[in-house]
């Protein structure tokens, strides 16, 4: 899962917005794919994000993995157990 490598919120949010290049690979597993949102909360340090900021974080994650908002919700909770840092 690779989107041009956003590296802060804000360019998570000119991507939900349209407004930066996309360039996609395809998750060829479930593994893969929650290893990826693994990776972009770790990226980003989601437990010490204020709530805006994991509201972008999540609407990002729905949008490239295809799953719903309570799907990636249960899974950051989930995840959120792992270290982070």
């Amino acid at each position: 899962m690779n989107i041009n490598d956003p590296n802060t919120i804000e360019q998570l949010e000119q991507f939900l917005t349209g407004s930066q290049s996309v360039a996609f690979l395809v998750a060829s597993s479930k593994d893969e794919c929650y290893l990826g949102i693994q990776r972009t909360l770790v990226k980003f340090r989601y437990p010490s994000l204020n709530k805006r900021s994991k509201g972008g974080v999540v609407r990002f994650l729905v949008k490239i993995t295809d799953y719903s908002r309570q799907q990636i919700t249960r899974l950051t909770s989930h995840l959120g157990g792992l270290v982070f840092y």
